[in-house]
């Protein structure tokens, strides 16, 4: 072999480093026989395995490379092709792109004076279609800047690797960096860093971010570089200014030499510094791993909510206690591991979906899974009100929540009912009286229901109050509430106007005469005496009617004929009802004491 012993020395750790970015490194002496090649070499071409040699003649690796990609009507050709590539190795000035054994790869070949020539190899993810036959397909070269520098640093791979690249003599002298290797110490020039050691760049890389917070950091740095840069292939961190971090991994030469390769790692200590020290310790070792998983299991076991993780095959990988408990689901099914439609076969035979709604019902007998986050409330057999929300899992799958909601729900009807209700009688309050009237009015307009309004007002009521206290009088009101209430249908509406006047709104009424026989009964009901806190109390009242349409076709309307009716009612004496009877403005007493 034509190749100095000292240039060889500084290509075999380059080899090696360039292995460790995936490069392909074969190198040829002046008289282009193989002098040196690297792992990555043999991975993209396996057919020289176990054939190539130090001092093999390309073209016998050339053949080798091509009875592999002729078919047999090319194979006559073979020779032909054989001195086409030795020609293109010798004169090659920029890279090209072809495809081997289904991989896109780019070539480059540059001359290393004193060494021979060197061949490289990478992954080609940005070129176009290439077709598999044909090993010259050109793109466009890359550009130098500095036509002094040796040809090596031309090197488009060294370049645009993404990772920074270090050469130095025995002394650790620089004797080259690439480019990003200038972006990531943020060195002036590469020039600049030729003939320094590592150590200054790092020291000039920190020299303006000295504050108190920095210096240790930086400090930690260079103790970590001066200790390591006296080992081979012991990979290092180092810290770098703005919160970056550099992965240093050298290889020597039997002389000294040094081939290094500087990895940006800032995104990946970021997230390690963003992780818990449990789940980082968890990553590091099985145990600790295993560890974690427990405590991850105890957790869900202590939640007061329900968690089920179905993954993209429908199996349910997680379903924690509270979920079981929840779902009164059988926990040997649950800890087979069984898919979400067994799960929903074990829910359709226990009647788990008996109070469910039937838009419900149709998503659940589709499968129970959407691809968008979704909610709903659901009952359950037992009266149970949960709460069912379920988020898509990135890949497929879904993660769903379960949380009993039963005494929130509880909670907002009883405020709805407060808002609805009148405190002291529960009947409907006045608000919601009259939006019930203008409903009543609506709908009778097109189906011509009759129905009829009664404005009720307890008589004696002011004389008990004053006489025997409010307490008394209160419990007046709730008796005379209960009253009305066992009087009236299902479907009419009974409310507490304000202090002792009540309404009634009663559908689907028989004419005026259906209407005042109600009345009747609304009097006949009063004439019984209340008995509270051992008084016997008489109370009687008094009711005016409207009916719909004759009294009034607007739901104030009719509620100013019957509160006409009744105050006529009272004038005339207690314990009588009339009927408000259009257009003469007058009431017809058609019941009376």
């Amino acid at each position: 072999m034509n190749t100095p012993d000292n240039a060889l020395s500084l290509l075999r750790p380059m080899a090696e480093g360039f292995d460790g970015l995936g490069v392909a490194m074969c190198v040829f002496d002046d008289a282009d026989c193989t002098v040196l090649w690297n792992r990555t070499f043999l991975k993209f071409f396996p057919e020289h395995a176990a054939h190539v040699r130090a001092g093999e003649p390309y073209v016998d690796n050339l053949r080798r490379f091509y009875r592999g990609r002729l078919g047999p009507e090319e194979m006559p050709l073979i020779e032909r092709y054989v001195q086409q590539g030795l020609e293109r190795h010798r004169t090659q000035q920029r890279p090209f792109s072809f495809a081997h054994r289904g991989t896109r790869l780019q070539v480059t070949a540059f001359p290393v004076p004193g060494a021979g020539r060197v061949r490289l190899w990478k992954v080609d993810v940005e070129a176009g279609p290439v077709d598999c036959t044909d090993d010259n397909v050109h793109v466009e070269p890359a550009s130098t800047k500095d036509e002094d520098m040796p040809v090596i640093v031309e090197s488009t791979l060294l370049d645009h690797v993404a990772d920074g690249v270090m050469v130095t003599d025995a002394g650790d002298r620089i004797l080259w960096v690439n480019e990003p290797f200038v972006s990531m110490y943020g060195v002036p020039a590469r020039a600049a860093a030729v003939g320094s050691g590592f150590t200054d760049v790092y020291r000039a890389a920190w020299k303006d971010h000295t504050s108190d917070e920095e210096a240790p950091l930086f400090e930690r740095g260079l103790a970590t570089l001066v200790d390591n840069m006296r080992f081979s292939g012991a990979p290092f961190e180092l810290p770098l200014p703005g919160d970056r971090w550099s992965r240093v991994v050298a290889q020597r030469s039997p002389e000294g030499k040094g081939f290094f390769v500087h990895v940006d790692i800032t995104l990946l200590k970021r997230q390690h510094h963003q992780l818990s020290v449990a789940e980082a310790r968890a990553r590091e070792s099985e145990a600790q791993l295993q560890s974690k998983s427990m405590l991850l299991e105890a957790t869900l076991d202590r939640m007061e909510q329900g968690i089920m993780m179905v993954n993209a095959d429908r199996v349910v990988e997680v379903c924690n206690r509270r979920a079981i408990e929840l779902l009164d689901l059988p926990r040997e099914l649950m800890a087979s591991r069984p898919t979400f439609g067994q799960v929903l076969a074990h829910q359709w035979a226990s009647d788990e979906f008996m109070h469910t709604p039937q838009d419900v019902l149709d998503f659940v007998r589709a499968g129970g899974i959407l691809d968008r986050p979704h909610r709903y409330d659901r009952m359950r057999p037992n009266g149970q009100v949960i709460e069912i929300q379920s988020v898509p899992i990135e890949g497929g799958g879904i993660v769903r929540t379960y949380a009993d909601i039963t005494e929130r729900k509880r909670s907002e009807e009883r405020i709805r009912h407060m808002a609805q209700h009148d405190g002291l009688t529960a009947l409907t309050n006045r608000e919601v009286f009259l939006e019930g009237l203008q409903r009543a009015t609506e709908e009778s307009q097109s189906t011509g229901e009759i129905f009829a309004v009664y404005f009720i007002d307890l008589d004696k009521f002011k004389s008990i109050n004053d006489h025997f206290g409010h307490a008394v009088g209160d419990k007046v009101l709730v008796q005379v509430a209960e009253l009305m209430r066992r009087l009236v249908d299902a479907s009419d509406v009974v409310g507490r106007l304000g202090g002792d006047e009540f309404a009634i709104l009663r559908r689907q009424v028989d004419g005026p005469a259906g209407a005042m026989n109600f009345a009747q009964a609304l009097l006949d009901g009063f004439r019984t005496p209340l008995q509270i806190e051992g008084h016997v109390l008489h109370l009687g009242t008094s009711v005016g009617v409207g009916l719909y349409p004759t009294s009034g076709t607007e739901a104030d309307v009719l509620l100013r004929a019957a509160d006409a009716a009744m105050y006529l009612a009272k004038s005339s004496g207690s314990g009588r009802a009339l009927l408000f009877v259009q257009p003469s403005d007058a009431c017809s007493e058609t019941v009376s004491e």
